[in-house]
């Protein structure tokens, strides 16, 4: 029933946009590239016969926009699902610090010269002065904007860390992605964009042991496995999913019952 009354709805702003155009069915279709049996479907709120990029095309044409939005269980559901895996990531790597001595600061939000934001994870090293900022990504979905948003971050955060009375002599950045073959794929695709974080697997986390300043704007890249018990780092929305065998049956033979 929800799903046909948000149809309904999509069909009804299809129309009040074009009519609000002055174009008739047919004038859409041809500026949208599609027929105008289908326009006209839509508009009967019959969405589910067509595909979204057939859906972008309609509304696209009248200078609107169509957003998908996943829902499971109740409202926010995926939502505390998707950040449970968050948490578990950053969790494990903040662990990994405080266990080699560093201070932290998880979700530490800022307000500099107008920008505003949250770094997942804010770490110092006393003995060497070493800031680390770090991002925690469940997966990469755009690498350009995943690095720009890490380099914004070191660039402000020595100001931030002054909150905290931390001085730090040099800034480094981190990036900690769920380990997984897309996650690696994706890395490799932009190789030159991530070129930067050129302390990578085991040498990031023997850095994080043993910290030492390094050249500017090296960064690290840690891939953190996932696990699957024990309330540790879940793969919600990325497990390989293998089909289940039968059980044997002794003594009967395959057959209608």
């Amino acid at each position: 029933m929800l799903r046909e009354v948000e149809d309904q709805r999509i069909g009804r702003m299809l129309r009040v946009l074009r009519h609000r155009r002055g174009w008739r069915q047919v004038d859409l279709a041809q500026r949208a590239r599609v027929s105008q049996s289908a326009i006209s479907d839509m508009e009967r709120g019959r969405i589910d016969r067509y595909t979204v990029r057939t859906i972008r095309r309609a509304l696209g044409a009248l200078d609107a926009s169509i957003a998908l939005d996943p829902l499971w269980g109740g409202r926010g559901d995926l939502d505390r699902l998707l950040d449970a895996d968050h948490a578990a990531l950053t969790s494990q790597w903040t662990a990994a610090h405080r266990r080699a001595g560093w201070e932290t600061w998880n979700e530490a939000s800022y307000s500099v010269y107008g920008e505003r934001g949250r770094i997942d994870l804010l770490t110092f090293h006393p003995p060497t002065g070493i800031l680390e900022v770090t991002e925690c990504k469940t997966g990469i979905w755009d690498a350009q904007d995943t690095l720009g948003k890490l380099d914004e971050k070191v660039r402000l955060a020595p100001r931030i860390a002054m909150s905290r009375g931390w001085a730090p002599a040099a800034v480094v950045g981190a990036l900690v992605l769920r380990d997984g073959t897309t996650v690696r794929r994706r890395v490799d695709e932009h190789g030159t964009l991530f070129a930067q974080l050129s302390l990578r697997g085991p040498a990031a986390r023997a850095w994080v042991r043993q910290p030492r300043p390094l050249a500017r704007g090296v960064g690290l890249l840690a891939f953190v496995s996932p696990t699957t018990n024990q309330g540790r780092l879940g793969r919600a929305g990325q497990r390989r999913v293998r089909q289940l065998r039968k059980p044997a049956s002794a003594g009967v033979a395959d057959g209608p019952a």
